[in-house]
């Protein structure tokens, strides 16, 4: 629970989360008036009805063989389905695959494809699109999903309802890999290419592709032939409103059915007749990063002082307006990796100064790098937070702010010059990239330390129940090297006009087809 609805009584429990990774931010929604967990998902809904659901983002391409991105798969989740899903609440259910096996190693998994299933345009499903559909991302080297499923060695049909992966090293994780990868006709791709497909995509999903107005809107309507549960409302239109303000005034007026506000707006929405705020605990995590070789955070009490010299409770008090819970740990509750009752470091500025002081520490300037436009709009305030308790602590901090894109840009080609604010939130609801990007070779790991190379690949390794012990290492790693400062895991409030019906998902994606609106 976070610290908001501990503190103000008036908000009365947690919908699900939402995600925002490193550079991509996911589309959102929500309700307005009095607030609550959900908009009463068992609400009468009408068959036909309409919703506008606010995106922050416009992906820059919406094709499941080339684009890994979280505002995308907003729309991959109405239009195709993987062969398993993540459901609302961050559970794997049965999707295209009915059930499924691995070896005792992990290396290799069988899917029981499910019967019946039609694409949009009529074709039946095959277990050869399946194996296309992975086969042609892993031979695109421009596709972005590429890197998420390279460990596959093989993939084949071994009958007509059958698709075996045999991978390159154990993989726990992969139920929640092969959820995130929508499955295309190969027919239709190899006619249409990936310069076409996009904007007249074909899938399994809920909801049949109708228009994509680039830098507007993106449009669906119910797939009445659908596999599984029909969607509750006819059509859905996911619109990009970029400016938070924007997203509050559009739910205002009813331009917007739901959206994603700061928390510093939800007052607007108190006694409001047409809308209420929904208080959704995200699987974001905020942390500051470090270039653990760079200057003076290569002395390791320099880096220790960090943790003990932020005020996390202070600055989600008065910053964050309480919509945030002080973490120790890179990954949220919810997430696989998450390890209850790890500690938080405690805001000790003493122990802190006394750290830079035993360390030798010259005085020479630290950067701090963060997002000053096009992330979350309290970034800057944070930032200056940050450095103004690291400098009561003897640290030199100079402020380097950049917009999110060149920040991102940075990160991908680990070119961070001392430490930087980011987010974390793997929409794959798995520590796994977590610890991949952050502690074990990726982009955010400088420490590049053969422990936690290993450690990785032990948590790939090991059993559902014994993950958690290798992440408690892990995590026990970083807390005393200090190669990332995990702050706080982020609440998100949700504006959404009174009559829409919906629980947001804890990975913070549209389920567009779990939406409802209560009949008027």
């Amino acid at each position: 629970m976070s610290m908001k609805t501990q503190r103000r009584g008036r908000l009365v429990g947690l919908g699900a989360a939402l995600a925002v990774s490193t550079v991509l931010l996911a589309g959102c929604m929500g309700n307005a008036g009095s607030t609550s967990s959900s908009a009463g998902s068992d609400a009468a809904t009408t068959d036909n009805g309409s919703a506008t659901l606010a995106m922050p983002t416009e992906p820059a391409n919406i094709d499941p063989i080339m684009m890994r991105s979280l505002s995308a798969w907003n729309m991959y989740y109405a239009v195709f389905d993987g062969l398993t899903r993540i459901d609302a609440k961050g559970k794997i259910q049965p999707g295209l695959a009915t059930d499924w096996k691995s070896n005792s190693t992990q290396d290799v998994w069988t899917f029981t494809i499910r019967k019946g299933v039609k694409f949009q345009d009529g074709s039946e499903l095959k277990v050869s699109d399946i194996v296309y559909t992975y086969d042609k991302i892993l031979a695109s080297d421009k596709s972005t999903n590429r890197v998420a499923i390279a460990m596959i060695s093989k993939v084949e049909a071994t009958d007509d309802h059958t698709v075996q992966f045999t991978l390159k090293n154990p993989f726990s994780a992969w139920l929640n890999q092969v959820a995130t990868i929508g499955i295309v006709p190969e027919k239709v791709y190899e006619a249409e290419g990936p310069e076409k497909f996009p904007n007249a995509p074909v899938g399994t999903g809920p909801y049949s592709f109708v228009a994509w107005n680039h830098g507007v809107d993106y449009k669906v309507t119910r797939n009445d032939d659908y596999w599984g549960d029909k969607a509750k409302i006819k059509d859905i239109t996911f619109s990009f409103v970029g400016a938070p303000d924007a997203r509050v005034t559009g739910v205002e007026s009813g331009s917007l059915d739901t959206a994603i506000i700061p928390a510093s707006q939800v007052p607007v929405f108190d006694g409001a007749a047409n809308a209420k705020v929904i208080e959704a605990a995200s699987n974001q995590v905020a942390f500051i990063g470090v270039n653990t070789t760079a200057g003076a955070l290569s002395n390791l009490k320099v880096r220790q002082a960090i943790p003990l010299a932020i005020d996390r409770k202070s600055i989600v008090e008065s910053l964050l307006n309480g919509y945030a819970s002080p973490t120790g740990e890179p990954v949220a509750k919810g997430v696989t990796g998450y390890v209850d009752g790890f500690s938080t470091p405690k805001y000790d500025p003493a122990a802190a100064k006394k750290l830079v002081e035993e360390s030798g520490y010259d005085g020479a300037e630290i950067t701090l790098q963060y997002p000053s436009t096009g992330g979350s709009p309290t970034d800057p305030e944070v930032a200056q937070a940050i450095a103004a308790d690291l400098g009561k602590a003897g640290l030199k901090i100079k402020l380097v702010g950049a917009e999110q894109s060149s920040l991102s840009l940075s990160l991908a080609n680990h070119q961070i010059t001392g430490l930087y604010l980011n987010y974390w939130s793997p929409s794959s609801m798995d520590g796994d990239v977590v610890v991949s990007q952050l502690l074990a070779g990726g982009p955010e790991d400088y420490a590049r330390s053969p422990e936690m190379a290993q450690a990785y690949l032990d948590q790939q390794a090991a059993n559902a129940d014994k993950r958690t012990d290798v992440f408690k290492k892990i995590w026990e790693w970083n807390a005393t090297n200090v190669s990332n400062v995990p702050l706080w895991q982020n609440t998100n409030a949700y504006a959404t006009a009174s009559t829409i019906s919906w629980t947001p998902a804890v990975d913070g994606i549209y389920r567009a087809a779990e939406i409802g609106r209560a009949a008027k």
